[in-house]
């Protein structure tokens, strides 16, 4: 900002200097010429000072290189990483886990409700009416609980498998991060996300990604703890 701040000032002098020169003198009073004597020639006036010469305008900054000069690119497939790396078939049997109890719990649920609507529809006229208004409630509230336990066991498995992603994405960042660097690349994009149609297939550092990320470029390792020296020799006897 001081810059082009300093640029319009001097731009502004400039402009004064050259209306200022441009400006018609104010006439100045003059005295009366005596008249020259016979056969003598009059007096040439006096010659009046050049006007100074505009100066030059400021020359326009040097341009500066465009961004997109010497830009390099790659792109990762996320969904890939997650499916062929240890980290992501971790992340995935966690989610599998849960939904198969809540599956089994489920059908356990539903299979009461039905065993019950059976016993209601086998009953028939066996049942007095107190016993079959008891088992119609049941029934009832055995639906009530199914319903919501679907809902709840949704809402449980989305919760888990928004952490276990927010986990995977935590832990693959820096992965990502170290690849990038060594390929000395300056953008790496999510093929599966980015609306990419087309890249080179060179680019690709899927693979670099899920060999790094099972060597133990996610989460930081603990620092190794130092050996025990040595014992010194015995001397000599």
């Amino acid at each position: 900002m001081r810059v082009f701040a300093s640029v319009v000032v001097f731009s502004a002098v400039i402009a004064a200097g050259s209306a200022y020169a441009q400006a018609p003198a104010a006439p100045r009073p003059t005295t009366p010429t005596p008249a020259a004597p016979a056969g003598q020639k009059p007096a040439a006036p006096p010659a009046t000072a050049p006007r100074p010469a505009p100066a030059a305008p400021a020359a326009p900054p040097e341009l500066k290189p465009r961004f997109q000069d010497g830009m390099k690119y790659a792109y990762v497939n996320v969904q890939a990483v997650a499916a062929g790396s240890v980290e992501g078939r971790v992340a995935a049997e966690k989610i599998k886990v849960i939904q198969e109890q809540k599956s089994r719990e489920l059908q356990e649920k539903n299979k009461a409700l039905q065993s019950a609507q059976q016993k209601l529809e086998q009953g028939g006229s066996v049942l007095s009416d107190s016993a079959r208004a008891q088992l119609q409630a049941d029934i009832d509230r055995q639906q009530r609980d199914l319903q919501r336990f679907t809902e709840d066991a949704q809402q449980d498995v989305q919760q888990l498998a928004e952490q276990v992603e927010q986990d995977f994405n935590r832990k693959l960042t820096p992965v990502i991060d170290k690849v990038a660097k060594q390929k000395q690349v300056h953008f790496v994009f999510n093929a599966s996300q980015s609306g990419l149609i087309w890249a080179e297939p060179g680019m690709d550092l899927t693979a670099e990604v899920i060999q790094a990320f099972d060597g133990g470029g996610g989460a930081a390792a603990a620092p190794a703890s130092a050996p025990p020296p040595a014992p010194a020799p015995a001397p000599a006897k």
